[in-house]
């Protein structure tokens, strides 16, 4: 069984999708077929006293290896299938001629119809037409001058020996065609059950993920949701102060000082920046000052309740208002309007992240079930990961993003989002959660490379090539199935994509996939 899926196997290369493959494999098992066939007919043609003739099936099976071992070499599959289907097309023929015609042959060119059914199993449609002509042709040409062929070569046999062969060709040629047509039909059904048994695996890939990272995503939401709270808190606590001090501002104030309370309110500006102590006590030193100096009484007092809204600079409307008599006041109104504007900006950036993070969520648990491929944005398809992730990132993982502009490459969202995840994952243990990955998405002539680096363990020289074996880890028992990698080079297959890695021991993981852009 070892040797017979090495021969089918001759002509795969890392990257092959299923249907690339399967196509491969019924191309080797079609030339198998017919070099047995020719084998057949090659010793017929012998006990025959047809030696010359004999020499053309056997000159079959010679090409047809030669062919394969081309094949095996080159991986050039399209070459190598139109090479076989044109002498299985023509070499039936020849050999038919060559025995004096149809009946002296038994109609041996019915073997030729075999590359043609092949050929739509293992080439598109408008390709499979030009070898259905091909066939259709050369049967008419036979039939036009078999007369002649019979005449030429002068085989002499009995109509009892070319009924025998005729039974012969169609029983051979109906069991080579339906034996293929099994082996294709039964290979169908073992990759759909491979196919939705890899999907499950996926999916549960995804939730194991999922499960590990439970705590921190609920950290994640539950951040955002705190801000709301605070935020909507405070503003329904200045809310009743701000109606019935806009109410007491416009009934007390002159025109001279409502005029400049109403410029400074409108040209205030909070900054959203966060201030370390020290910067805090600074700004506060420099706004009581300002305040000493013009004159103006509570600066401590003023200057804290300034800073803590946002306002770090004393400017001149803030000094117009200074000399009214309800200053005080008018600057406690205008933290609590200020203070509302703030607290909604909090909303609003917490309402986002916390959007953020559950629609990543979403991106990232939806399985498709539609088979059609769609245009990926590498760099959003990573970020949903990296949103996913962020918790356990953040506590001792620096996170570099080196991301170029690159065209969309074809693909199965959901699948390279578990591409990332587990990649992501190894490099996280690798070090042991903390260090430096690096994430970088560069163009690489027809490919899009996507490249994930860490500064862990490394990878050691002795298991270097076993990584990627099902079930093999270096974890504990109950840390890793050892799938991990397995599943990523399913997916990656599926995607026509490749995968390779450089690992250097005591310095770090990097590895590097490479999605063809075109397909």
């Amino acid at each position: 069984m070892n040797l017979f899926k090495e021969i089918i196997d001759i002509g795969r290369v890392q990257g092959d999708d299923e249907n690339i493959i399967r196509q491969k494999h019924f191309l080797v098992n079609e030339c198998m077929a017919m070099s047995f066939g020719g084998f057949i007919w090659g010793i017929i043609a012998i006990v025959m006293n047809q030696k010359a003739q004999s020499l053309i099936p056997f000159t079959y099976i010679f090409i047809s290896f030669i062919n394969l071992y081309f094949f095996s070499k080159s991986k050039k599959f399209i070459l190598a299938r139109d090479i076989q289907t044109f002498i299985s097309l023509v070499m039936p023929v020849i050999f038919q001629c060559s025995l004096g015609g149809f009946q002296a042959s038994g109609g041996v060119m019915i073997f030729a119809f075999l590359p043609v059914i092949g050929s739509m199993i293992y080439q598109d449609v408008k390709r499979s037409v030009i070898w259905l002509v091909l066939y259709v042709v050369l049967v008419i040409l036979c039939g036009l001058f078999d007369q002649q062929f019979s005449i030429l070569f002068k085989p002499g046999i009995t109509k009892e020996i070319s009924m025998a062969l005729i039974t012969i060709n169609i029983v051979s040629i109906s069991t080579m065609i339906f034996g293929l047509l099994v082996y294709y039909v039964l290979e169908n059904k073992t990759y759909a059950l491979l196919k939705e048994t890899h999907t499950k695996l996926i999916q549960s890939e995804k939730m194991a993920v999922l499960g590990q990272l439970a705590a921190g995503i609920a950290h994640e939401v539950n951040t955002p949701l705190g801000a709301i709270k605070s935020s909507s808190e405070a503003v329904s606590h200045a809310f009743p102060d701000v109606f019935s001090n806009l109410f007491w501002i416009a009934n007390t104030l002159d025109e001279e000082d409502l005029a400049n309370f109403g410029e400074f309110l409108m040209n205030s500006e909070t900054s959203p920046m966060s201030l370390s102590t020290r910067e805090e006590r600074e700004i506060k030193k420099n706004m009581r000052n300002s305040f000493s100096e013009a004159g103006i009484e509570n600066a401590h007092f003023l200057s804290d309740r300034l800073v803590q809204v946002g306002i770090h600079n004393v400017s001149t409307a803030l000094l117009n208002i200074a000399k009214s008599e309800h200053f005080d006041k008018m600057i406690l109104l205008t933290y609590n309007i200020l203070n509302q504007k703030r607290s909604n900006e909090t909303i609003q950036l917490a309402v986002d992240k916390a959007s953020r993070i559950v629609r990543a969520l979403k991106t990232y648990i939806h399985s498709s079930d539609n088979e059609e491929k769609t245009a990926i944005n590498l760099a959003d398809n990573m970020e949903i990961v990296l949103t996913i992730y962020h918790n356990r990132l953040k506590q001792g993982i620096t996170v570099i993003k080196e991301y170029s502009e690159v065209p969309e490459v074809m693909g199965y969202a959901d699948q390279l989002n578990q591409v990332w995840t587990n990649l992501i994952v190894n490099a996280v243990q690798a070090m042991d959660n903390k260090g430096i990955l690096t994430i970088g998405i560069a163009c690489d002539n027809q490919y899009v490379t996507v490249s994930i680096k860490d500064t862990g363990r490394g990878i050691p020289k002795n298991i270097q090539d076993k990584i990627f074996t099902p079930f093999f880890t270096t974890k504990g028992s109950g840390e890793g199935s050892g799938l991990g990698l397995d599943i990523i080079n399913r997916i990656l297959k599926n995607h026509s994509a490749l995968i390779s890695f450089d690992s250097i021991v005591g310095r770090g993981t990097t590895f590097f996939v490479k999605i063809p852009i075109n397909k």
